[in-house]
């Protein structure tokens, strides 16, 4: 079995940026004055579907994200695609306005040859509080000539229905703004934009549940290129989450994630973080 990484339900990952550093440069989204860190969390709070729940935070901006989500594959011809079922949330503290989101798919091409990946689909952003709405478009590559990466969009004030702004460009590169209502635009790119690495706890100060330390011995067995041992430790760890589950059965328990919770029963998909 070459499905290496399927996560584990109760599965969690840590990991920390900290942008108040010299490698956060001039370029960098966060203003010079206003540098911290931002953290990331993320745990598999369901097996049945298999549902991830993730939740960042950045203090010194006000603003924390959260999303659950589950992936439905397809496969293409000589392509795979994957779409990502699930709602997101953009929470702008300091102005009292949430964003709620949703994701592309996303699609691995030339899986035989030399593959790539890109984006494509519809992507609604809508926030209650200033009646808002966004619609992105993130095109998939024609057969023939095209670009890759595009995105296209607008914003629409609902209580008008009035277009407010659009814009085009490419989703990692060149992105142009006009505003509909002055005639002005403005541009950002993307790649000018500091990259700052993550940080990540050493494996021998994880707990044992915890994504690096969970596989690390199907990782280790990769690196060597031991297809075998591999297999047999992602087996272990499989079959632990059976045994797990079936004891969870036989007492009539359900599994309760340690950091998310589900607001409404009548979604089984929508997952938030405990303490926001």
């Amino acid at each position: 079995n070459a499905e290496y990484g399927n996560p584990i339900i109760g599965e969690v990952f840590h990991c920390k940026w900290d942008v108040n550093t010299a490698g956060a440069n001039k370029d960098t989204c966060i203003a010079r004055d206003q540098r911290g860190h931002v953290t990331f969390l993320a745990e598999q709070v369901s097996h049945h579907p298999p549902v991830s729940a993730f939740y960042a935070d950045c203090p010194d901006k006000q603003i924390s994200a959260s999303y659950s989500v589950w992936t439905k594959s397809k496969f293409l011809g000589i392509s795979v695609g994957v779409d990502m079922v699930g709602v997101g949330t953009i929470h702008l503290k300091e102005h009292r306005e949430k964003y709620h989101f949703t994701l592309p798919s996303t699609y691995g091409r030339s899986i035989l040859t030399v593959p790539w990946s890109e984006m494509g689909g519809k992507v609604q952003v809508t926030c209650p509080q200033t009646d808002y709405t966004s619609t992105l478009v993130f095109h998939t590559k024609p057969m023939y000539g095209g670009k890759l990466h595009r995105v296209t969009g607008d914003i629409k004030d609902n209580m008008t229905g009035k277009c407010i702004n659009k814009f085009e460009g490419e989703w990692n590169g060149r992105i142009k703004f006009t505003d509909e209502t002055t005639g002005g635009s403005e541009v950002i790119d993307t790649t000018t934009l500091a990259v700052i690495p993550k940080r990540v706890r050493p494996v021998h100060e994880q707990r044992e549940n915890e994504s690096r330390r969970l596989w690390r011995h199907v990782t280790l067995a990769l690196q060597r290129n031991d297809i075998d041992s591999a297999t047999e430790a992602k087996h272990k760890l499989e079959e632990r989450q059976r045994e797990e589950g079936r004891a969870r059965a036989s007492q009539g328990e359900e599994w309760v994630p340690t950091y998310f919770k589900r607001e409404d029963p009548a979604e089984p998909h929508n997952w938030t973080y405990k303490t926001t």
